[in-house]
């Protein structure tokens, strides 16, 4: 999350882009493990809102930062997305609000994973912290959701978003060799983050 992939680390041109959307509030959701000190202080350093839980238990993690927030809603975007489609995230909330839903997110063969983030409520993440009794289900915050389907009200939407082109292309930054690709999307992009998901793709096509 400190990897430089701008003139900025990789954790604020997430949160950067994040502010891009319509979401009243963003916050980093890191854990209390000592090898977190320096995401976490970094976070600080430059205002960004973090707050510290769990390693293992992610689902606790979210509820206890929304709620501490102040937040039903809640959009998940991974830190490994710094060109997550910040219209999804507004589409998705829309969906999610208007529709009484537990969960809104993207097909995942519609979407891909770069641009990709999921919505649910704070009051689905409680009935999943009642419910769920593996480890899987605690660390991964959306697996029983997804897996107890009967058990909540769940919507997946077509994004549009994988076109055949970008589909051998990683932009998600998972492995070093990954930083490599997203400095090159980064460098095509505006600076400010106000770039679009059709930007992104045609840098995407730029760099083969």
């Amino acid at each position: 999350m400190m990897a430089r992939l701008s003139a900025d680390p990789l954790v604020k041109y997430v949160y950067a882009r994040c502010r891009r959307s319509g979401a009243g509030k963003v916050l980093v959701a890191t854990s209390t493990e000592g090898s977190d000190d320096v995401l976490y202080n970094y976070c600080k350093a430059e205002r960004i809102p973090a707050m510290r839980g769990d390693i293992d238990n992610v689902v606790k993690r979210y509820a206890d930062a929304a709620r501490a927030a102040g937040i039903e809603y809640i959009c998940r975007v991974c830190g490994d997305t710094p060109f997550v489609d910040t219209a999804l995230i507004d589409a998705l909330f829309d969906t999610l609000i208007s529709g009484k839903l537990d969960y809104a997110a993207p097909d995942r063969q519609t979407c891909a994973p770069g641009f990709y983030c999921e919505t649910f409520t704070l009051k689905a993440l409680t009935k999943v912290l009642e419910s769920a009794k593996s480890p899987d289900d605690l660390e991964h915050v959306t697996k029983y959701i997804l897996d107890n389907r009967d058990k909540f009200a769940v919507k997946l939407v077509d994004a549009g978003l994988n076109p055949d082109f970008a589909r051998k292309t990683r932009f998600t930054i998972d492995y070093p060799e990954d930083i490599e690709t997203g400095r090159k999307i980064a460098a095509r992009l505006s600076a400010d983050y106000s770039f679009t998901s059709r930007d992104v793709l045609e840098a995407v096509r730029e760099i083969g």
